[in-house]
């Protein structure tokens, strides 16, 4: 090995230490501080408030008991954390994944430690101050983890612990992630180049696989984002044969279609393994709980705000005249076709010149008053009575109308398998900016596919929460 090759082995390993160790081992510190702080304002409020000295004035016990509780509380909850990769720095975690690792990890934390100081018995601890620290460090690791991130993010901003990386493919995947490594979109990588031949225009190839040790050498590569296309694949072992004897990261980046495939389930028949490549996305208690959601939140959408309905009824009678509502047929589970409800936000009789189109921004047969209702998804509020009758779910992939249901099945793989699931108000492609007609059918299709095939109830909580910021923010709207 030459003297340059041992001088970026040193560097590469130099940016892989900071980055998976000294600023997650920063982020732990944030999270211990979180917690010592929750549990010593819990201490105060159960011991010194003039309310807690009237109903126990005798029991004043040592706040270095509850400081040292603290601790172990705080170390126990970094050690989970630690194993369930929750300090990732690599990319930019969602803060509403957070939340829900967070939830997960401080009940666990202080479950087992509740179960080790059942054990200790030179010290009475108060049950009540457990339970306002549980309560309380919920928030406070949610303040850290947003401290944690926007540190994070001014590092990497000015070039620190930031993996120098260059991409390997030439499909659409490929294109697809240069263009998310250049939009900035991927917190934690500086994009170098291609190696082998560039897909995009104004994409720099750095040179062949077969020159992969020179070119880790040269340009300092930290990793290898592979993002072949189906005729790619074979050669998969050709740039982990490249690559050996060098420190570079391997990372395969899949096309969202495969990924959506990615849980293969094991089972056994006649003492053989048989793998199910397709199951029933949704069932059993999970699927009860969903539908018992969808009706409970619709039911109180529709009573709490019966007020709403009936002002932008009143204003949409108003301002552009019968009728109020627009019933438009559309394709739901197992290909079930419904009538639609919305709001009418365009002018009446908008298609019969044109047929069944797709609306587009800036769309001329939006009336004045539908681009307000437009801008804050006011329109989409009557369809909270078809998922109270079960038509559809709060959250899920969008309905098409049939017309173009029956054009899509045609072109784009897989396209059907969006309708094993309940159509719903928003879901995780909407979530992801692929909403009308200026983003792709085949990038929306497969974040549906993604979606159906990776349900969980916490998955659907994450999406609502989103929607709500989104809508609010008024960027969710067509």
């Amino acid at each position: 090995m030459t003297r340059n090759q041992s001088a970026n082995h040193a560097g590469t390993r130099r940016r892989s230490l900071l980055t998976s160790f000294w600023l997650p081992a920063g982020g732990s510190l944030l999270d211990i501080a979180a917690i010592v702080i929750a549990a010593m304002i819990s201490f105060y409020l159960r011991f010194s408030t003039p309310v807690a000295r009237m109903l126990h004035p005798s029991w004043n016990p040592a706040a270095i008991e509850y400081f040292g509780f603290a601790i172990i509380l705080g170390v126990v909850y970094v050690i989970l954390s630690w194993s369930y990769r929750h300090y990732s720095t690599q990319s930019a975690v969602p803060l509403d994944l957070d939340i829900g690792r967070i939830m997960r990890s401080s009940v666990l934390a202080m479950g087992l430690v509740m179960a080790g100081i059942f054990f200790y018995r030179q010290f009475s601890y108060s049950r009540l101050v457990f339970l306002l620290t549980l309560v309380l460090m919920i928030p406070m690791l949610i303040m850290s983890r947003v401290i944690y991130q926007r540190w994070r993010k001014n590092l990497f901003k000015r070039g620190v612990g930031v993996q120098r990386v260059a991409v390997w493919g030439t499909g659409a995947e490929a294109v697809r992630l240069w263009n998310s490594l250049m939009k900035g979109s991927t917190q934690g990588f500086e994009l170098i180049g291609f190696v082998g031949a560039s897909p995009v225009q104004n994409g720099t190839s750095l040179g062949d696989v077969s020159a992969l040790r020179q070119l880790w050498s040269e340009h300092e590569l930290d990793a290898i984002m592979l993002a072949p296309s189906s005729d790619e694949e074979a050669q998969l072992g050709d740039i982990a044969r490249a690559a050996e004897g060098t420190p570079l990261e391997l990372l395969y980046v899949p096309p969202a279609v495969d990924v959506s495939r990615s849980r293969v389930q094991v089972t056994e028949l006649g003492g053989k393994p048989v793998l199910k490549l397709k199951t029933l996305p949704m069932s059993g208690v999970g699927y009860i709980i969903k539908r018992l959601m969808d009706f409970g939140v619709s039911a109180l959408v529709l009573l709490l705000f019966s007020w709403l309905y009936a002002l932008i009824a009143l204003a949409v009678r108003v301002f552009d005249g019968k009728p109020v509502f627009y019933k438009q047929r559309r394709v739901g589970m197992d290909g079930r076709e419904f009538n639609m409800l919305k709001f009418r936000s365009m002018l009446e009789n908008a298609e019969d010149k044109t047929g069944a189109v797709w609306a587009v921004r800036n769309d001329p047969r939006v009336t004045t008053f539908g681009k307000f209702l437009r801008r804050w998804s006011l329109d989409e509020l009557p369809q909270f009575w078809s998922v109270l009758k079960g038509e559809m779910s709060l959250v899920g992939p969008r309905p098409e109308r049939p017309e173009f249901v029956n054009q899509f099945a045609e072109s784009v793989p897989s396209y059907l398998d969006r309708h094993r699931v309940k159509s719903g108000l928003t879901g995780w492609a909407v979530i992801h900016g692929f909403r009308g007609s200026s983003t792709g059918i085949e990038e929306r299709t497969e974040y549906d596919l993604y979606y159906v095939e990776n349900w969980t109830l916490w998955l659907d909580i994450r999406i609502l929460l989103r929607t709500i910021a989104a809508v609010i923010s008024g960027k969710g709207a067509m």
